[in-house]
């Protein structure tokens, strides 16, 4: 990378796409004061050639569309916020592999025909002694072992994460204005301001929603106009947190406009259609929210 870095004239531009190593290479050039543009590998696809796919056409294309000024950039937030975002996505990802886990070993006992106990959480105190003493066949046993010891071990990372994150991160007045609405709690705030960066990028609450993953596809033409399923072109992380937040919400015990909406939805859809579709109210508040930068009212 020093190696390449010293080859580039003053004044020069690079351009490279925005994958996962693509960030290293732009954190380095950026630190060596280069100009780097990180291109978006959605938008520029259609820029390429057709069934190409080199390096060599890439970097060409990439060159051409810088040089005309045609590059369809990524957002690249400043330091601090690419900090937060590094823990809060760790922290996100340990919380992700906890629940998938958990999904495990109720499909283990779902298996055996093993009716859990009537507890609030099967993973708590009085669901823990059940599961650690539960028949199952020895394999199952074995495998369900495993799962609780992962488990207990991901719970401790969370933990550990978690100190660094109040240390580090600041509850900023963006953070209390999200964590005022029903279902975001200090983590989900924090993970949606550390992925969407600033607000002010979003012209219009329809592209925040866009962009956290819950607008549909559309097909237009002179004719007509075709939705499609919702577009997963968007950010993961963002969309992850809304519908944790959303399913938070749905089962709060506090009345709440989101109940309401998923109740609607559910009597003619499916659950997880429903809190996906209300979800998408859900962004919709927290773009007003940022942008009006006040409380959320019901």
């Amino acid at each position: 990378m020093n190696e390449f870095a010293s080859t580039l004239p003053e004044g020069a531009k690079v351009a490279i796409e925005a994958l996962t190593s693509g960030i290293f290479v732009y954190e380095y050039l950026d630190g060596k004061r280069i100009e780097v543009h990180l291109a978006h590998p959605v938008y520029v696809k259609p820029f390429a050639k057709k069934h190409v796919k080199t390096d060599k056409v890439d970097a060409r294309v990439l060159a051409q569309l810088l040089r005309m000024d045609y590059l369809p950039e990524s957002y690249v937030p400043g330091e601090d916020i690419r900090d937060l975002r590094t823990i809060v996505r760790h922290r996100a990802s340990f919380v992700r592999l906890r629940t998938s886990i958990k999904n495990k070993v109720h499909a283990l006992l779902a298996i055996e025909g093993v009716q859990p106990p009537k507890v609030s959480d099967l993973f708590g105190r009085k669901g823990m002694v059940f599961l650690k003493e539960v028949e199952l066949q020895e394999a199952r046993r074995t495998a369900l072992d495993v799962y609780l010891e992962v488990r207990g071990i991901l719970g401790k990372k969370i933990n550990e994460v978690e100190v660094v994150l109040r240390e580090k991160a600041e509850v900023t007045e963006e953070a209390m204005g999200l964590m005022s609405i029903v279902g975001i709690g200090f983590h989900n705030a924090l993970l949606a301001l550390s992925e969407l960066g600033e607000i002010e990028r979003f012209n219009k609450p329809k592209s925040f929603v866009s962009y956290a993953g819950f607008a549909p596809k559309v097909e237009q033409s002179r004719d007509y106009t075709r939705y499609g399923h919702i577009n997963k072109h968007s950010n993961g992380f963002l969309r992850w947190a809304l519908i944790q937040s959303t399913r938070a919400a749905v089962h709060s015990a506090t009345p709440n406009r989101f109940q309401r909406i998923y109740n609607r939805l559910k009597a003619r859809r499916d659950e997880k259609v429903a809190i996906v579709a209300t979800a998408r109210h859900m962004a919709e508040s927290v773009y007003w929210v940022l942008t009006k930068k006040e409380s959320y009212k019901e």
